[in-house]
C-alpha cells in the first residue's frame, strides 16, 4: 500500500514539474514575441522554472524512469504550445491539431495508470 501511494505522489510530482514548467516556457514565448518586455514576466518564467526543475529532479530522483517524465514533458509542451499560439497569438489549428492534441491526451491517461 505504502509502495503505491509513494508511485501516485512521484508521479504526481512529474505531472506538476512539467506543468509548471510549460506554463514558464510559455511565459518566456510571451515575453520574448510581445511587443513590450516586461521584466516581471522574464522574473517569473524563470523562477517557475527553477521551481519545475527542482521538481522535475526530485521526481527523477525517486524513481519515476526518464524516458516517462520526457514524454510527458513532450506531451505537455506540445499542448501548450498549441493553445497557447491558439489563444494568445490567433493561430489557426486544423482539425489535424485537434486530433494531435486529443492524441496527447489519451496518451498521458495511458502513461499515468
Amino acid at each position: 500500500m505504502e509502495l503505491t501511494k509513494r508511485k501516485v505522489m512521484n508521479k504526481f510530482f512529474l505531472y506538476v514539474a512539467c506543468l509548471i514548467a510549460v506554463i514558464a516556457d510559455m511565459l518566456f514565448v510571451c515575453w520574448a514575441k510581445k511587443s513590450s518586455h516586461s521584466l516581471a514576466i522574464l522574473f517569473t518564467a524563470t523562477i517557475l522554472n527553477l521551481i519545475g526543475t527542482a521538481l522535475w529532479t526530485y521526481s527523477l530522483k525517486a524513481g519515476i524512469e526518464s524516458a516517462t517524465a520526457i514524454t510527458v514533458y513532450a506531451l505537455f509542451t506540445i499542448g501548450g504550445c498549441s493553445l497557447l499560439g491558439y489563444a494568445i497569438f490567433n493561430k489557426h489549428l486544423t482539425a489535424l491539431n485537434f486530433v494531435g492534441l486529443m492524441l496527447a491526451v489519451i496518451a498521458l491517461v495511458m502513461i499515468s495508470v
